[in-house]
């Protein structure tokens, strides 16, 4: 099992948050300095696992609000949603 205060997690994070779409980069960078270490181990693997997406569907999901995700991942989106109408 992996620990929380792992850094191989954080690193992950980091690597995947840079996307194809400036918008993105945005938003995903920031939110990973800011805020994934504050995240519980669920939300740390739900929001590497959101990062498996296409930039396409990410923008959708975060940015355009135009599909629903599924509850799996309704709480990190929702969390970075919120991170984002804050910066």
């Amino acid at each position: 099992m992996i620990k929380k205060e792992s850094p191989f997690l954080l690193d992950k994070a980091k690597f995947k948050s840079r996307r194809g779409l400036n918008e993105l980069d945005q938003i995903l960078v920031p939110f990973v300095n800011e805020k994934f270490q504050q995240l519980d181990e669920i939300d740390k693997i739900l929001f590497l696992e959101l990062l498996e997406f296409e930039d396409v569907d990410l923008a959708d999901l975060i940015l355009y609000k135009k599909i629903k995700s599924s509850e799996k991942f309704k709480k990190i989106i929702t969390k970075i949603i919120e991170f984002s109408s804050e910066i």
